[in-house]
């Protein structure tokens, strides 16, 4: 139904204006987003949705209307507790002890950017009103902004179910909430108007250049994961000029600041990871961003050269000291052709690897890598076979095969290769991690917890900047998080 060119142009123009990227090679969310707008605008071509959505007078809000379907907005109270820990333990102590002597009133200036239907802003209110004892002393704003006009609706009127409220305390839900009769449905919580209050709900597009500025925390969890390279690196620097000095980032469990900005410092305290403003970067001057090419070449080369240096001692290709430094030199260009998505640059530079060493079996799987970004399933899995008969104890390849099972919905055939990667390779993180999703998919939840909990112990010996092999760039402490992130979603059953 949607023409190959029309699909780009579709999400090209999302990315544009929102920064969500879409997979070339997995559309599948964006074209049912659309197909759900088409049916609402009464219209039957997508080039006829596409024109309103770029040429007509109400191009602006079909576009937001879009967003509401394309956002996921999943999100419970106090998600990620020990975030919460940190701020309330030390670094609103902290603010506190900045106070200046006779200083009437204090400002204290929160941003939830990204804050779906209210769970993370609501949450930082509760916290603020528990945790300053002379609240009336002071002049606290939050701001929480969202691209999701359905979801800042639901912000507003600040009731919620079961799912959201599992991980808040009696006391919490005695002191802030008031129970709703539902008529026999779900029981639903309506937050008191004394945190409702705390809060200043907006619409807000991280795209946007003029950014709201003087914030002393700012909370941007689970948002850039959606982004592009490009679009995170601009975002990161847009939020290192919101912040005042000394003030701190918080973002989500999955994500990592390692080779997106250098602005700021990564902290930990008791299984929290946060960021404080560097003091040691001079903060730029506001303006325009324009994106520029050979920046982002030098972030994606160093994420290559790190993760070939984590994947080498696992590979030791047979070949000559000669050819190996040549070898390694083709293997790091594909790969910095493959984060960067240039998938046939990356195909032509494996083929002339595979020339120099005709029994490694590396350079078919990163053709099978670079094939399944091309969306040519059935060729990568020819290219990994190939792999095996090169070496039938390659690990990475029962790995990827187990990828494609899985995204096919096999999961006991996908169980089966991730097992076998396991047991070729014990320490292998990548195929721990999707095993756990399998199980987790499964309902076996005991299962998926102890599983990530192995990796959080596998990830101990490396450093936090570590990149881990086959995760296509991730660090230690990005990886780490998302383990956690799962563990506690799997506890509360969320």
């Amino acid at each position: 139904m949607f023409p190959e060119e029309l699909k780009i142009k579709f999400k090209n123009i999302v990315n544009a204006r929102s920064g969500l990227y879409f997979k070339d090679y997995d559309l599948r969310d964006l074209e049912q987003g659309i197909l759900k707008r088409m049916q609402a605008c009464k219209v039957e071509s997508p080039l006829s949705y596409y024109n309103i959505l770029t040429v007509s007078e109400q191009r602006d809000n079909e576009f937001r209307e879009l967003l509401n379907i394309l956002t996921v907005n999943h999100t419970y109270f106090f998600r990620n507790e020990p975030q919460f820990n940190v701020l309330k333990e030390k670094i609103i102590p902290e603010i506190i002890s900045r106070r200046l002597p006779g200083e009437e009133k204090p400002s204290l200036r929160i941003w939830s950017a990204g804050c779906s239907t209210g769970e993370e802003p609501y949450s930082l209110a509760i916290l603020i009103k528990e945790t300053i004892p002379d609240l009336e002393n002071w002049d606290i704003q939050i701001l929480a902004t969202d691209v999701s006009a359905r979801a800042l609706e639901a912000a507003r009127k600040g009731e919620y179910g079961l799912n959201s409220m599992r991980p808040v305390s009696q006391e919490y839900r005695d002191k802030y909430f008031d129970e709703k009769d539902s008529l026999g449905r779900d029981t639903r919580y309506a937050i008191h108007d004394t945190i409702k209050k705390m809060v200043n709900f907006d619409f807000f597009n991280l795209m946007d250049e003029n950014y709201p500025g003087n914030f002393d925390i700012i909370f941007c969890r689970n948002v850039t994961i959606y982004f592009e390279l490009e679009t995170t690196i601009r975002v990161m620097d847009r939020i290192y000029r919101s912040l005042n000095d000394d003030g701190f980032l918080f973002i989500g469990y999955s994500e990592s600041l390692q080779f997106i900005s250098d602005n700021f410092k990564m902290l930990d305290y008791h299984d929290a990871i946060y960021y404080c403003k560097s003091k040691a970067v001079p903060k730029p001057e506001a303006k325009p961003f324009i994106p520029q090419l050979f920046e982002t070449d030098k972030v994606l080369e160093e994420i290559s050269r790190k993760e070939i240096e984590a994947e080498i001692e696992k590979l030791k290709p047979l070949v000559s000291a000669k050819e190996a430094r040549t070898f390694s030199d083709l293997l790091t260009e594909a790969k910095k052709y493959l984060h960067a998505k240039k998938y046939y640059a990356a195909l032509e530079l494996i083929e002339e690897a595979r020339r120099l060493d005709v029994e490694s079996p590396e350079p078919y799987y990163l053709e099978a890598e670079a094939l399944s970004n091309l969306n040519r399933i059935e060729e990568a899995k020819e290219k990994l076979n190939t792999a095996l008969k090169r070496n039938s104890l390659f690990a990475p390849a029962y790995y990827l095969l187990g990828s494609f099972a899985s995204e096919d919905g096999k999961q006991e055939e996908a169980k089966r290769n991730f097992k076998k990667a396991l047991y070729l390779d014990r320490d292998f993180i990548l195929a721990r991690f999707s095993l756990a999703g399998v199980f987790k998919n499964e309902g076996k939840l005991d299962e998926a917890i102890r599983e990530y909990r192995n990796i959080l112990n596998l990830l101990a010996k490396n450093t936090p900047d570590d990149i881990i092999a086959f995760s296509g760039g991730f660090s230690a402490v990005a990886l780490s998080g998302a383990c956690r992130s799962n563990i506690e979603r799997l506890k509360i059953g969320a």
